[in-house]
């Protein structure tokens, strides 16, 4: 149980802390399509498997204020990510991973 308790707790704070330090600005608005296109967007088990979801031990899918799949997750390697995908060409729009190595944090962000 108390094995539970500090993982779910090393998750948490994890994920605040990429929310806090690393993520997109709140004001920030990443743009990927109008949103009269939801028609052609691909399938969300299609934008899961171009994302890698099999990589990772959790995996957070939503769409972004600016018509992106937005992706939050926890590779299997303790890295976290955030990702936005175009929802028609599954293209990677922007991409930030915060890498866990014992006593140290590394952070890599691209813009396509």
């Amino acid at each position: 149980m108390r094995h539970l308790v500090r993982l779910s707790l090393s998750l948490l704070l994890a994920v605040a802390a990429l929310h806090q330090a690393h993520a997109s600005p709140p004001g920030e608005k990443v743009v990927c399509s109008d949103p009269g296109e939801r028609a052609s967007w691909m399938s969300e088990a299609k934008i899961r498997a171009v994302f890698g979801e099999q990589d990772f031990t959790q995996v957070k899918l939503k769409v972004s204020r600016g018509n992106c799949y937005e992706f939050y997750a926890i590779h299997k390697d303790g890295s976290i990510v955030e990702a936005y995908y175009h929802p028609i060409t599954g293209q990677v729009v922007r991409y930030n991973r915060v890498e866990a190595k014992p006593g140290s944090v590394t952070y890599q962000s691209s813009d396509q």
